[in-house]
């Protein structure tokens, strides 16, 4: 696992959410990691501020705006809450590094220090490897309310021959269980997820050492797409969580089936871009036949951030966002126009096969980001297979402070 780095970078990529423009933070080299989860859950929710013009964001920086979250939102003089505080901020760097998660199979988790940190921050951390009970009653017995580091423990000793009778049966269960749930999902617990997280409400998931902001919507479970693969495909915004296998289907901000990239967009200009190479190749070729000096070359301009209202008691001091640079785009549509015309002022003949390799080359793109986002998956999930169980759990552990009750006013559904 990569280690924690205060320069370590994560992209920006700004969504559409309910109507509000809202940064999000994309997967770097720790990947799907806990702060992904939590910080993309706060900044859904609106409890959590970054400006769009941010390119990425440094982890020290993220952790920083955590921790400032985690004071406001726990004020008073409770000394267990206090207690639990401290521990919180400085067990921070642990959400990019790794969290000790123990699942419980008859839900939830078991409790650790970490595990505070999204309780002090009113988000709700779930999990889908669930039995289901009623047509595996035999299974879910065997399961009981133990823990994953319980339940390896007996198939290490199932293993080593070391049990015998209703221990040895019990074991084998639970063994023929864990490999047929190796992706850590099951319909019972998509089942419970539903029961769990109440309408438009934000959380996170919990599933084969990845999180992922998760959001209900019109009784629908979605995750928020962070995948580099996926960081250039602009419609690609959410994954429906409708499937334990990952034939999932991707969508867009409206939560509608993810469309194919608009050629109003990345394919014009991409077209735009070939012209002008074409165009400085054409210059250069001028130069060395006459011997004159070359053009600089033309960079395509960099579009502005489109204005967010504020919420509510939010100025737009605060939200530090770009106006859209209307004289930059004249420009630019002026520039579009004069490329698509010759010397003698008629219409350019290759303008058209111009914008048909642009296409072409777009899908293309396209296609490639999603295998490797593919892959990449893929990989991710045959690493996390294939590594060994953890130790189980000591028989003597710290005792915890007690868990916070839930504020009845909770903030974890967005209106």
């Amino acid at each position: 696992m990569a280690s924690v780095e205060s320069n370590d970078l994560f992209p920006v990529r700004t969504i559409n959410f309910l109507g509000r423009d809202v940064p999000t933070l994309g997967q770097n080299e720790f990947g799907p990691c806990a702060l992904l989860g939590v910080v993309n859950a706060l900044l859904l929710r609106g409890t959590l501020k970054v400006s769009s013009d941010h390119g990425a964001l440094k982890l020290q920086d993220v952790l920083g705006r955590i921790a400032d979250r985690l004071v406001e939102a726990n004020q008073g003089d409770n000394p267990d809450v206090r207690a639990a505080l401290d521990g919180a901020v400085t067990r921070l760097p642990t959400l990019a590094e790794g969290l000790d998660v123990n699942v419980k199979f008859n839900g939830g988790f078991e409790f650790t220090s970490d595990l505070a940190i999204f309780d002090l921050l009113d988000v709700r951390l779930v999990h889908g490897w669930r039995v289901d009970g009623e047509n595996d009653a035999a299974t879910a017995d065997a399961l009981g309310s133990r823990s994953y580091n319980e339940c390896i423990q007996e198939v290490v000793q199932l293993r080593t021959d070391e049990l015998e009778g209703a221990a040895k049966q019990r074991a084998e269960l639970v063994a023929t269980f864990l490999e047929r749930t190796q992706t850590q999902l099951t319909y019972a617990g998509l089942a419970e997820i539903h029961s769990t997280l109440r309408e438009n409400e934000v959380g996170v998931l919990y599933r084969n050492l990845h999180f992922a902001t998760v959001f209900k919507r019109e009784g629908v479970l979605y995750a928020l797409v962070t995948d580099i693969g996926y960081r250039q495909q602009k419609n690609v915004v959410w994954e429906r969580l409708d499937d334990i296998g990952g034939d999932t289907d991707f969508c867009d901000a409206t939560f509608r089936p993810a469309a194919p990239t608009s050629s109003e967009d990345p394919d014009h200009l991409l077209a735009l871009q070939l012209a002008r190479d074409d165009e400085a190749a054409r210059e250069r070729a001028t130069a060395e036949t006459s011997g004159l000096p070359t053009a600089g070359a033309t960079s395509l301009p960099v579009a502005a951030a489109t204005e967010v209202v504020a919420p509510p008691g939010v100025s737009k001091q605060h939200l530090h966002l770009a106006t859209p640079d209307n004289g930059a785009a004249a420009v630019d549509a002026d520039y579009q126009a004069a490329l698509a015309l010759s010397a003698d002022g008629a219409p350019r003949a290759d303008a058209d096969a111009d914008a048909a390799l642009a296409r072409q080359l777009q899908r293309a793109e396209a296609d490639a980001d999603a295998a490797l986002a593919r892959q990449l998956q893929a990989e991710e999930d045959a690493a996390a297979r294939a590594r060994p169980p953890p130790p189980p759990a000591a028989a003597a552990r710290r005792v915890p402070p007690p868990r916070r009750r839930p504020k009845k006013s909770s903030q974890c559904v967005v209106a």
